[in-house]
């Protein structure tokens, strides 16, 4: 009798937290994201294994200067699906960071906390537009050039 109360104990410690994790609402993990803007939204999927549709507030939290989580987001997440929350940010300085994420409802915290790696290279947006500008501007004065030189011929 021991030996079948002990079985039935440990196969409750085995699967009882995992169950009861996976049959909530929580974010999923995702892979590291790459933020070249100044200002932007990390996208984070949220899953909704259950019958009801659900209302969730999105948090966040960075564990670097670098990056600054600017609002909490609500999220509506229908029954047995997924949907994608939109956390917004401000970029402060490159390199990597760490923003944890989780949800609440009802200012109770919902599922795990999840660690998001986010490479922060916000400038690489502001060298792309002056460079553009720059070949434009050149591209523009060639151009000049080109026609005044035609126009030069023609009067000859």
């Amino acid at each position: 009798m021991k030996r079948v109360v002990a079985l039935i104990l440990g196969l409750l410690v085995l699967a009882g937290p995992g169950n009861a994790a996976e049959d909530q609402v929580h974010v999923v993990p995702g892979s590291n994201v790459n933020l070249v803007a100044r200002d932007a939204a990390i996208p984070v999927n949220i899953l909704n294994p259950t019958d009801q549709d659900v209302s969730v507030i999105l948090h966040g939290k960075t564990t670097s200067f670098r990056l600054e989580v600017l609002e909490t987001t609500e999220v509506i997440v229908p029954a047995g699906s997924s949907s994608i929350g939109e956390l917004k940010v401000r970029a402060i300085a490159n390199g990597p960071v760490e923003i944890k994420v989780w949800l609440t409802i009802d200012g109770e915290t919902v599922g795990d906390e999840v660690a998001i790696a986010v490479n922060v290279a916000y400038d690489v947006e502001l060298f792309l537009l002056v460079s553009f500008g720059v070949l434009v501007v050149v591209l523009l004065v060639l151009g000049i050039i080109r026609t005044a030189m035609k126009f030069a011929r023609r009067g000859k």
